[in-house]
C-alpha cells in the first residue's frame, strides 16, 4: 500500500462561494500556486493568533469566531491549504507542511509592517495541528506559544477509520506528519484543547500530546460533553477566556 497516497487522501478541499474582500490575502507558496489567509486585525498592538483550520473548512467560515477573538483583544489570522476556499492547487501532506512555513513568514513580515511587536501564538485545529506542529518545530524561537485544538499526535485514528491496520502496512510515525516528535521537542508554553467525547480523534491523543510534550509550561483543557465539531459551542466563553488567559501568561 502507498502510505503517502493514503495520507494524502485525508484532505477534503472545498472551494469558497464568498466574495473576496480586504481581509483576504493570497500567499504565494509555489509557482502559480497561492494559499488564502484571512486577517482579522482589530488593533496593531494586540497579540496575534495564526490559526490553521480543520479539514473540509474554509477561512471565510471563521468570521464569527474571529469576532469573538477580537472581543478578547486578540488579533486572529486564519489560514487554509491548497485547493481550499480561495486557494488554488492540490493539497498533499508534504506541500501542506511546506506551505505552513511560507504562510508563517508572510504573517511575520506583515506584522512587522504594521509595527506589531506583541506576542504571536500558533494554533491548529484537527488537521490544522499538522501545520501548527510544523511551525512549532521549525520556528520555535519566533513564536511565544502554541495551542492545539482537537489535534492528533499520531495518524492511527485516521488509519483505523479507513479500516487500515497500521501494523499490517508497516506504518511508522515518521511516515506521517510526525506531530508527536515535533511536540516532544517544543519547549515553549503549550495549551491543548480537546473534547472528551471526540468521535474522530479520541481524547487519548490529547493525553498523549500532554504527557509527551517537552514543555514545562503546558496545560490541557478537557471539554466535557463535546464532540469533534462542537467544542466551542459546548465550552462557550470558557474556550476564549482560557485562550486569553494562556496568552496573558506568556
Amino acid at each position: 500500500m502507498d502510505i503517502q497516497k493514503l495520507l494524502n487522501s485525508i484532505f477534503f478541499p472545498r472551494k469558497s462561494d464568498f466574495e473576496i474582500d480586504d481581509k483576504d490575502h493570497l500567499v504565494s507558496v509555489d509557482s502559480e500556486v497561492s494559499v488564502g489567509i484571512r486577517l482579522f486585525i482589530k488593533d496593531d498592538s494586540y497579540p496575534t493568533i495564526l490559526f490553521f483550520h480543520a479539514n473540509a473548512e474554509i477561512t471565510h467560515e471563521y468570521d464569527d469566531i474571529a469576532d469573538m477573538y477580537n472581543q478578547y483583544n486578540i488579533n486572529f489570522i486564519v489560514a487554509g491549504y491548497r485547493g481550499y476556499g480561495i486557494s488554488n492547487g492540490t493539497p498533499t501532506m508534504q506541500n501542506s507542511l511546506y506551505d505552513s512555513l511560507k504562510i508563517f513568514n508572510y504573517v511575520i513580515e506583515y506584522l512587522e509592517k504594521i509595527n506589531n511587536n506583541n506576542k504571536i501564538i500558533i494554533m491548529g485545529r484537527s488537521l490544522g495541528s499538522t501545520s501548527a506542529c510544523h511551525i512549532m518545530n521549525n520556528n520555535e524561537n519566533d513564536i511565544d506559544g502554541a495551542i492545539i485544538d482537537s489535534g492528533f499526535a499520531t495518524e492511527y485514528p485516521f488509519l483505523l477509520r479507513f479500516g487500515v491496520d497500521p501494523e499490517s502496512i508497516n506504518f511508522k510515525l515518521s511516515d506521517g506528519f510526525n506531530n508527536l516528535k515535533k511536540i516532544k521537542s517544543f519547549l515553549k508554553p503549550f495549551l491543548i484543547i480537546h473534547a472528551d467525547m471526540d468521535e474522530i480523534i479520541p481524547f487519548s491523543q490529547a493525553d498523549m500530546m500532554f504527557v509527551e510534550s517537552g514543555s514545562c509550561n503546558k496545560d490541557l483543557l478537557k471539554v466535557n460533553g463535546a464532540g469533534h465539531n462542537n467544542v466551542i459551542s459546548i465550552a462557550r466563553d470558557h474556550y476564549f477566556s482560557k485562550i486569553r488567559d494562556f496568552i496573558e501568561s506568556l
